[in-house]
């Protein structure tokens, strides 16, 4: 069953370059790029102030999205041992107690329900 969409909603993807070398850059997830480009999104789409566009991405679901390498063998040692990414175990959420990625307990547990629907195994990983 397929719901009726507002058309003031927008499906977005933001691909970041330089992450392993430094978020940092000038379109490094750690930028300022993603606030520019949502900014100007959402005075195209009628957001009279920065309270409208600060309520619109407070009200939108954000994740980060990466990859994970699996355990090393030679290092397990730097594993949390309840969080140790394995191959071909499924989707991996990873957590950072210094909140690195955009992914946060609400975006998380939305896609552990997606995930639980669609027969999708999850793991989770949490940096040490």
């Amino acid at each position: 069953m397929k719901t009726a969409r507002n058309h003031s909603e927008v499906d977005m993807i933001i691909l970041f370059d330089h992450e392993e070398v430094g978020s940092k850059s000038a379109q490094g997830a750690d930028s300022n790029m993603a606030n520019e480009i949502l900014t100007r999104i959402s005075e195209c789409l009628g957001a009279k102030t920065s309270e409208d566009h600060f309520r619109t991405v407070r009200n939108s679901l954000l994740l980060s999205a990466d990859m994970v390498h699996a355990v090393h063998p030679n290092f397990i040692g730097k594993h949390q041992s309840q969080h140790m990414p394995v191959f071909h175990q499924g989707i991996v959420i990873k957590y950072h107690v210094n909140q690195n990625y955009a992914t946060d307990s609400v975006s998380s547990a939305v896609l552990k329900v997606i995930a639980d629907r669609c027969d999708v195994p999850m793991q989770e990983f949490m940096v040490r």
